[in-house]
């Protein structure tokens, strides 16, 4: 070997020996970057993994929330007495002495829940859970009995405050039901069929709900934790415990559609029959007529133009009754604005106020005449009539 050879190849031999040792640095610093495509560690499950946390995450809210609601939670007892005559067909009353037709009392109980608001005593329930009762009797989480009073009711909402002598109670705490959202979770506690302390669960279905027609906008909150009979009155908890809704109504024989009070509007309810004993509310107008559309057929049969106006139906002894209105009459206009159809009457009336004087227009066998109706207060509201479920016969 010449010296330039042996020059060469030293410098050769530094050189590979130098990358070596860089390479095992790099491994053994940062062995995870250079892993061999095959691993035989076991292989995670990050999705079972997230799926059980998040289950066992809302099982613990869940929990939570039952066990700071359910000790303010109330089961009701009411007994009312009804008076009735038996009724026979007239061809088989002979058969019978006369003391048997005279009006028989009876017995009729109910049971409903409901939930304590303030530590010395006052509960929230339904007004329909305690409506005609002449006893009340309260059974507390811990099975304590007390004699309840109404301190209040309130027909059209459907709600009412009982007072019980006892203090140092638990209570809830209410929540804004304006920033419910559907698909959140709620817990229902109450008293199904005389189950003390049932929690059911479940979602918000839908807001703005109305029971009298599904396609209108109305104020409840709809659900589909399970809502049974004797959840009336019951609270509808978020999961973080605070109430949210006052169980109400179900659709029979349907699943999954229970019905509550937001909790904002019982909040406004309760502090004024806490203090009042009701809620004063201006009267509302009655004309004191039923309503038919008129349709293609009705349009030809009476000889009409077009399909614009009502058709009514009017009540004895009602303002238009008064006025000379008779059944079959046809609304056209009212103070001299056209009448398209039955919810056209239902709006002109309702933005007018007890007292009022309306002129009216009206078809009748082929002639139109001109009555005027004093409006007088709505029945339902005078004689203290809940709200109902369906057509109210007393219409607008």
């Amino acid at each position: 070997m010449n010296e330039t050879f042996k020059k060469y190849l030293s410098y050769v031999l530094v050189a590979a020996f130098a990358s070596l040792m860089t390479t095992g640095l790099i491994f053994g610093l940062m062995p995870e970057k250079f892993s061999t495509a095959v691993d035989n560690s076991p292989v995670p499950a990050p999705n079972i993994i997230k799926a059980n946390y998040m289950e066992a995450s809302l099982e613990k809210s869940i929990i939570s929330a039952r066990n700071k609601v359910a000790p303010a939670v109330v089961y009701i007892d009411t007994v009312s007495i009804i008076s009735q005559r038996p009724y026979i067909p007239f061809g088989f009353r002979d058969f019978f002495p006369p003391e048997f037709f005279q009006e028989q009392k009876q017995e009729r109980r109910g049971t409903g829940s409901g939930f304590i608001i303030r530590s010395d005593g006052y509960i929230v329930t339904n007004e329909h859970v305690i409506r005609g009762a002449q006893k009340l009797e309260v059974t507390l989480f811990g099975g304590k009995k007390f004699n309840g009073k109404v301190v209040g009711s309130d027909p059209y909402t459907d709600l009412a405050v009982i007072k019980i002598d006892a203090k140092n109670l638990p209570s809830v705490e209410f929540g804004d039901s304006d920033k419910l959202t559907p698909g959140q979770w709620v817990v229902a506690i109450g008293n199904p069929y005389g189950f003390h302390d049932t929690v059911t669960a479940g979602i918000i279905s839908a807001l703005g709900r109305s029971l009298e027609d599904p396609n209108q906008a109305g104020n409840l909150i709809q659900t589909d934790a399970a809502i049974n009979p004797g959840n009336s009155g019951g609270p509808l908890v978020d999961l973080s415990g605070n109430v949210v809704g006052i169980n109400e109504a179900i659709i029979a024989n349907a699943q999954g559609l229970g019905f509550a009070i937001p909790s904002n509007t019982a909040k406004k309810i309760v502090e004024e029959l806490i203090a009042k004993g009701k809620v004063d509310r201006p009267a509302k107008p009655w004309l004191g007529v039923a309503l038919t559309d008129i349709n293609k057929h009705i349009a030809e049969y009476y000889g009409l133009a077009n399909q614009d106006g009502a058709i009514i139906q009017v009540f004895a002894d009602s303002p238009a009754a008064k006025a000379g209105l008779q059944d079959g009459d046809i609304i056209k206009e009212i103070n001299r604005e056209k009448i398209k159809n039955s919810n056209d009457v239902v709006k002109k009336i309702s933005s007018m106020k007890v007292g009022d004087t309306v002129e009216i227009l009206i078809f009748r066998e082929g002639d139109l005449k001109v009555f005027k109706v004093k409006l007088e207060e709505h029945p339902n509201q005078s004689t203290n009539q809940s709200r109902s479920r369906s057509w109210s016969p007393f219409g607008p």
